[in-house]
Order: C-alpha cells, then sequence, then structure tokens
C-alpha cells in the first residue's frame, strides 16, 4: 500500500532528522533521495541505474560537512526542501 509506504518514510526521516539534532557534534546526518533506480521496487522504466545512484551518494558522502547535518540530499548532491 502507497500510503504505507510514505507514512514509513516519514517516520525514518522524522528520526533522522532527531538523529541529527542529538548527534550534531559527534556525526553528520543526512538522508537521500537515492532518485528513481532499476531495481525490483523501481521497475525495468526507472531512470537509473544502480551504480549510478550509488556512485552519486558515494560522492556526496565523501564531501558533506558540518552545515551539511540534518539535510536531505538527491543522490547526485543537490539539496532538496524537506
Amino acid at each position: 500500500n502507497g500510503g504505507l509506504y510514505r507514512a514509513s518514510k516519514a517516520a525514518l526521516n522524522s528520526v533522522l532528522k532527531d538523529a541529527s539534532l542529538v548527534l550534531g557534534a559527534k556525526a553528520v546526518c543526512v538522508a537521500f533521495h537515492p532518485g528513481w533506480v532499476r531495481t525490483d521496487m523501481g521497475g525495468e522504466g526507472a531512470d537509473l541505474e544502480v551504480a549510478h545512484s550509488v556512485g552519486g551518494i558515494r560522492h556526496t558522502l565523501a564531501h558533506l560537512g558540518a552545515a551539511d547535518n540534518g539535510g536531505f540530499f538527491n543522490f547526485d548532491g543537490s539539496p532538496l526542501s524537506w
């Protein structure tokens, strides 16, 4: 059910945001949107290969700083609004 999936994602994002506030001095906590990825869930018509999405996320992770704590990012590093 799409509604249950959206609710679970909203809860996960809320926990991540809370963790960023609690752990901000010790860790940079961020959330990612991986894009529409060709997986069992994304399907054959999805825009991105897994390797492209993962590569973008890894690149973004390598360049995060303290100012990014609590942020929400697209797989390519572009910031997304909560």
